[in-house]
């Protein structure tokens, strides 16, 4: 006789991964994985609204650089929100400081100051995450930012390579994208 906890067990999952991380297009990718994981830990794309190159030059750049004076914005109205923008990235930042914060009426050299060490240190910890164990970095089209067809393609070769080189064990699942050449390590889907 079978115990009776081997009924109502589930399904082994087919994909077990250590850590779930989140590439961005929207910050509705790192809000799902933190509620469907239920891990608080952050990351560099978290909160960004980051076009897919973007990835590219913050792995290769350093999260922080994003964030140097030079290229650092201040943008009044962004969809009824004040915001930052950085033109090494062309990211944009809606969640850098709480909703209260008047954040405009700061020196771009002290919100330089302030976001580069938190970028330093978030960019410190995905790499050292990344070094054991399975990762799953997750990306979300970001539809009028993102390249189609061979652009595309070239951008995902360079993304894997990179991702390669910081989490030798990982996956890469691209949700909303149109079909692309089949890569290892990379899965896609489509979300609601």
């Amino acid at each position: 006789m079978q115990p009776f906890w081997r009924f109502r067990s589930r399904a082994a999952p087919r994909l077990s991964v250590d850590r779930a991380i989140s590439l961005g297009g929207l910050c509705e990718v790192a809000f799902q994985l933190r509620r469907l994981s239920r891990s608080g830990r952050a990351y560099v794309f978290d909160w960004w609204i980051t076009p897919l190159s973007a990835v590219s030059i913050a792995l290769n750049e350093g999260a922080a650089s994003a964030f140097s004076p030079k290229f650092l914005v201040k943008v009044p109205n962004y969809d009824g929100l004040p915001a930052l923008y950085s033109r090494l990235t062309a990211t944009v930042h809606l969640h850098e400081y709480a909703k209260t914060a008047d954040f405009l009426a700061l020196d771009v050299e002290a919100i330089a100051a302030t976001l580069q060490e938190k970028y330093a240190a978030l960019h410190a910890r995905l790499l050292a995450d990344c070094r054991a164990g399975t990762t799953l970095f997750v990306r979300q089209r970001l539809d009028r930012h993102d390249p189609r067809g061979p652009d595309l393609e070239n951008a995902l070769d360079r993304l894997c390579a990179q991702l390669a080189s910081i989490a030798p064990d990982h996956r890469l699942l691209l949700l909303d994208y149109e079909p692309v050449r089949p890569r290892e390590r990379l899965i896609q889907a489509t979300v609601q």
